[in-house]
């Protein structure tokens, strides 16, 4: 593998080797997260439900913060299930609650899935 390729899979799958990694992932991406709901917000209509989405993630990756050091990341996959609990009645949601358990869903099971790459699990 090449440098560019090891410093591209480092990132994407976590430093093992250092404890704030979780936290600057959870940091970059909720700030991401902000950025596009401002720029949806901006442009309205139908970006609106990108909007609620990615506002969705706000709450999600601040209770994830908090749950950083717990060893066994399961505050994240217990939120991200009941996520998909609310889900199997997607088809009686509407477009905005669709969009807003969406957001939460990707926001826990993302930091979820992450933890464990960080946790060496």
């Amino acid at each position: 593998m090449s440098y560019f390729s090891n410093l591209v899979e480092s990132y994407l799958n976590g430093s093992k080797t250092d404890p704030e990694d979780l936290t600057t992932f959870i940091t970059k991406r909720a700030a991401g997260a902000m950025s596009i709901e401002k720029s949806a917000t901006n442009k309205g209509k139908f970006a609106t439900l990108t909007a609620i989405h990615f506002k969705a993630k706000e709450t999600p990756y601040k209770n994830c913060e908090k749950h950083v050091d717990d060893d066994d990341s399961s505050f994240m996959k217990q939120e991200a299930d009941i996520c998909f609990k609310k889900l199997q009645k997607w088809d009686s949601m509407s477009q905005r609650e669709f969009q807003h358990v969406m957001g939460q869903l990707e926001a826990y099971g993302e930091v979820y899935i992450r933890s464990l790459k960080d946790k060496g699990k």
